[in-house]
């Protein structure tokens, strides 16, 4: 590629430095778009925990941004792949956010959950707890846009210039960068509320599975957060285009697949085999009224206490019933056994 060229000749090549696989392309697009609506399904089960569509509209952006790099594999040599890059680009760094502004919201409602816990602390009350982590995503975002915006414009550009490159990876960086500090901070947050004696939901069997999958799909997005960190952090150190002897990850194909689309994949399990929706208590209904001096939060515990104790005395109830009927049964045997007995024989 010379210093000025057509970017409507361009080849998928030309901008990924390797040739993208079709069938990993498609292998990912199935399985985001198929995870997204096995997520949607049991979301909506459970109607009072619809946050959770976040994770639903990640594996869709995810879904889209693959269908955009196989148009673009697709169209190679016919025509121009440019904007599909730029949206593969944008779409597959951009979505992850989203899930993370889910995780946010679900430490929120286990705050809510806990008035003991969030009692006197204005700041630790979930609504807000959730709206300042998912803002501080949201500003995250703006920036990624903006430094990815300017990097892939200019980098697929007719006339690409070396300093616009690096000031595109450098926003893109920065946002990264700020994307991880508020993770971890939350990280921090999150195991806190966990092991925090006040916990509302502490000691219930479905509060370990929740946090079992909170932290699983943490995990995940570390993993792939800090991939993108270190792949920004080189593309903007290196010189554009990179030295013929340099390993550039943003060129490596299998590490695209292995730390960034598999990750996100993975993070899809918890909300599929343990979906958060059937762990958490049911949000009170709007309007609903509650005995005086109770919160919302606390008549929401009691009633999905009050649900399992309930099941319990029904089947000690059934139990006894059953016991009660075997013995009246047992005595009228007996009963019959003796007045056979005291009938003088024929």
């Amino acid at each position: 590629m010379g210093e000025q060229y057509d970017v409507n000749d361009l080849l998928i090549y030309d901008f990924f430095k390797y040739w993208p696989s079709l069938a990993l392309a498609c292998i990912a697009l199935s399985l985001y778009t198929l995870g997204s609506l096995i997520v949607a399904v049991l979301t909506e089960r459970r109607k009072t925990h619809r946050f959770l569509h976040t994770v639903t509209a990640t594996g869709l952006i995810e879904a889209a941004g693959y269908g955009a790099l196989i148009y673009a594999i697709e169209r190679s040599g016919k025509g121009s792949v440019f904007n599909a890059y730029v949206v593969m680009q944008v779409f597959v760094i951009e979505a992850p956010n989203i899930l993370q502004m889910g995780l946010y919201i679900l430490v929120g409602r286990v705050l809510f959950f806990s008035p003991e816990l969030t009692r006197g602390r204005k700041l630790l009350r979930g609504w807000v707890i959730a709206t300042v982590f998912a803002c501080a995503d949201l500003i995250a975002i703006v920036i990624q846009a903006i430094g990815i915006s300017i990097w892939a414009t200019s980098q697929s550009s007719g006339n690409p210039d070396q300093g616009q490159i690096r000031l595109g990876c450098g926003i893109t960086l920065a946002g990264l960068a700020a994307q991880l500090m508020f993770f971890v901070g939350f990280t921090v947050l999150a195991v806190w509320t966990h092991r925090h004696p006040k916990n509302g939901l502490r000691g219930r069997h479905e509060t370990r599975k929740l946090y079992i999958g909170l932290y699983w799909a943490m995990t995940c997005l570390y993993i792939r957060n800090i991939f993108r960190f270190v792949e920004f952090v080189q593309a903007t150190v290196l010189t554009w285009p990179a030295p013929e002897d340099a390993y550039v990850l943003s060129e490596q194909q299998v590490l695209f697949y292995t730390l960034d689309c598999l990750p996100i994949l993975l993070s899809f399990l918890p909300f599929i085999f343990m979906h958060p929706g059937y762990l958490l208590p049911d949000m009170p209904p709007k309007g609903s009224t509650v005995a005086p001096g109770v919160k919302p939060a606390e008549a929401a515990i009691q009633a999905a206490e009050a649900g399992e104790v309930g099941r319990s005395e029904s089947s000690a109830s059934a139990g006894q019933q059953k016991s009660a009927k075997d013995s009246a049964s047992d005595a009228q045997q007996q009963q019959f056994k003796m007045v056979v007995l005291a009938e003088p024989a024929p």
